[in-house]
Order: structure tokens, then sequence, then C-alpha cells
């Protein structure tokens, strides 16, 4: 059987991570979303080949991402149109009568994807969520198979919602053929399965584990917060004399934590980072690989990708920092509001609650903050951008914009 995974998005609502990373390329621990979900693929030998589905125009910085990729077909999306289209894109690949789909930007665990991949024919993972009207619900016929999708209702039939991971018949082909563009115009891929659902039987199987959709940018402090939870700690790189530890840490190979350090765990501390001296590194923090957390910086409760460097003097709360970034001496993350209200956000031109009273700055790649920089709750700043030292940023920084304040 085949495996697709759909991962042509473009990921406007994760920007600006999303600048110069895909979006199934977001950080998960010492690895990213969509490599996780192949290697689950891999491990449990659920598929012959995986065929993943990718913009057919990206940045050129995604290149790098697509090429680690390995042991899988990269075939680009032929039109922009939703994702009935990218589905579409690998109708001439499909080999079997039957295909597992899976959607690249959820997090999920390797029993899910084998309990849709073992089921005897067309099947769609139910997950049960506590808030259904945010998602696609699953309209459930009197039989116990699937009805329909409900994109967002108003008034939920079940709590049990779409999973993004479908086993289907390669005649689910013939039924995107047959539908129009939605109000988005889009072809969406759930109303070829509402089309294909009426005239055949898709069993839903229900699940209640480890499930996230990965679509705003504190997604991805949460997905990481839970990964940790469930990871097992491990000490593999060098910890100097003087160094404390507290609860569960996970440090990797070639990384270095010099003395004076204090870590609160859960703490992942990714390969060749070196962390001190007199850091203090608080719960829930990550930090991808060849990191540099320096002399008296402070970290909490947030990701911290490739290749970025908070050299000293520094605090970063509650945020997500893309590769390549570095901090100016005393830059200084805000993560609350003086009225303590939910942080909000912009997303898409909509400013969205967080939902989180604490919250700082989602940062692009390859930013420069000079020294005495500050940075208030909910501030994006674009990829590539630069911040005149002593700036105080109190609005989103486009992408390549030197702010000045």
């Amino acid at each position: 059987m085949q495996v697709v995974i759909l991962a042509a998005g473009k990921g406007e609502r994760l920007e600006p991570i999303t600048h110069t990373r895909p979006k199934p390329f977001v950080p998960l621990l010492g690895s990213t979303l969509i490599e996780r979900t192949i290697n689950s693929i891999k491990e449990r030998n659920i598929g012959n080949e995986i065929l993943v589905v990718i913009p057919s125009d990206y940045p050129e910085e995604y290149k790098e991402f697509y090429s680690r990729l390995k042991d899988v077909k990269l075939v680009k999306q032929k039109t922009d149109y939703g994702t009935a289209s990218a589905l579409l894109s690998v109708r001439d690949a499909i080999k079997d009568e039957e295909f597992l789909l899976i959607y690249g930007d959820i997090l999920v665990d390797e029993n899910a994807i084998e309990k849709v991949s073992s089921a005897a024919h067309n099947a769609i993972l139910g997950v049960k969520v506590n808030n259904p009207r945010d998602f696609g619900v699953l309209n459930i016929s009197e039989d116990g198979y699937l009805k329909n999708i409900l994109e967002k209702p108003q008034n939920p039939p079940s709590n049990l919602i779409n999973g993004g991971i479908y086993k289907l018949s390669s005649k689910i082909f013939e039924y995107i053929d047959k539908i129009s563009k939605s109000v988005r115009g889009e072809y969406e891929l759930t109303d070829a399965i509402n089309l294909f659902s009426s005239e055949n039987k898709i069993e839903i199987i229900k699940y209640d584990g480890l499930w996230m959709d990965i679509g705003k940018p504190w997604d991805i402090i949460d997905a990481n917060k839970v990964l940790l939870d469930i990871e097992k700690p491990r000490i593999l790189g060098e910890v100097e004399d003087g160094v404390k530890i507290k609860g569960k840490v996970i440090i990797e190979e070639g990384a270095r934590v010099l003395h004076g350090t204090y870590i609160e765990g859960p703490v992942f501390i990714g390969k060749n980072s070196i962390i001190g001296p007199n850091s203090y590194l608080r719960p829930y923090t990550v930090l991808c690989g060849n990191n540099k957390i320096g002399a008296s910086v402070e970290v909490k409760e947030s990701v911290i990708m490739e290749n970025t460097k908070v050299p000293h003097l520094s605090y970063v709360g509650d945020s997500v920092i893309s590769e390549g970034v570095n901090f100016g001496a005393g830059t200084l993350v805000a993560n609350l509001r003086f009225d303590e209200a939910e942080v909000k956000v912009f997303i898409k031109g909509e400013r969205v609650s967080s939902g989180r009273k604490k919250l700082g700055t989602f940062i692009g790649a390859h930013v420069r903050t000079g020294i005495n920089v500050s940075i208030l709750p909910g501030v994006k700043i674009g990829a590539y951008a630069k911040i005149y030292p002593g700036a105080v940023v109190n609005r989103d920084v486009k992408k390549g914009e030197f702010y000045k304040g």
C-alpha cells in the first residue's frame, strides 16, 4: 500500500516561521513534524512507498528542508487550488487499489496511523475533542459509517472531528473530478469525501490519543511541550562541574553545558549547542540544535530553532525563534501584558486571541537585533528583519524590514 502525505500548504497562519521553512518542517525536539510522521510509517512498515506532495513554487530556502527527506518520492502540486488538487497531483503515481492519506500538518502518534491503515476498506480517523466547532466534524450515519463532514458547525452532531488520516480507494479521484471550487476558491478534499461517502461506506476509526493540528504559531510551543512530557531523559553531551539540573532533561550529542548554569526540566538541548556559563533554562525550553545560550540569559517555555544565538543578558519567554537568529546583548522579550489580558496576535490580517495570558514573540529566520531591544507580547518579526539598537518593538515587523521604532 502506498502512503500519500499532503505537504503543499502555504502555512500563512504560521508566518513568520514559514517565510523560510515549509509548514510540515516545524521543529519537534530534535526532529520535524513531517520527518516524525515518515519515521513512524517506516518503523511500522505501514507502506511500500511514500509520496509527499510539495508546492510547485516555493522559496529558495525550502530546498534544504525537502532535501532532508530520504527514500520518499516528492511530487509537486500541479495547481495551487486546495487539498483536493494536491491529492490529484499523485493520481498517475497511485498503483494500488487503496492508499493511505495523511495531512502533513498534524502531530499524531504511530498507533493512530496504524489503526487507519489496518482498516478493512475505506476509513477515516475520528478524533475526540472538546471544541469540535473549530474543526471539520464527522456526521455519523445510523449504521455507524461516515455520513459527511461538516466544517466548523455551530451545533456539532458529535465530538469526533476529521483527524486528517484516511484509507481510501483509488476511486476517490473520480469524485474529485466532480466537485467545484468552494467559497474559498479552492477544491476541497472534504467535498470529495462527502460525495464519495454518499455512495461508498467509510469506517470511522475512533481515537483519543495524541493528536494536534499545528495551525498557529503558539501551537509549535504546545506540541513540543506534549512531546517533552512523554520523552525519556538522557544526557549524551558534556555537563561541566557546577551545573545544577532539576527534573527531566535531554541533552543531545555534542552539546556542552558550562559552569554555573541552572536547568529546570523538562528541557531539550539539541546537538552541538553551548549553554552558559551562568545561563538559566526554565521548564519547556527547547533548543533545536547548534544554539548558543550565553551568560546571564534566561529562557522559559520557548522553541529556539537551529543555529540561533542568544549570547548574553537576554530574556526569552513563551516564544518561537526561527533558525539563524542573533540577539544583541540585552534583548528582552515581554510575555505578559500590563492588564494581564490574553495576548492577541495578527494571523492573516486578523487579530486573534491566543488564549494565553503569557505569550512572547514569533521571530522569522536570520533576524538581527541590536543591543537593548525590547519586544512586546504577541509581536511577529519577519525573516531577515533588522531591529535597531534600543528599539521597542510594539508592532509586527515585515520580512526584511529595518525597524528603528
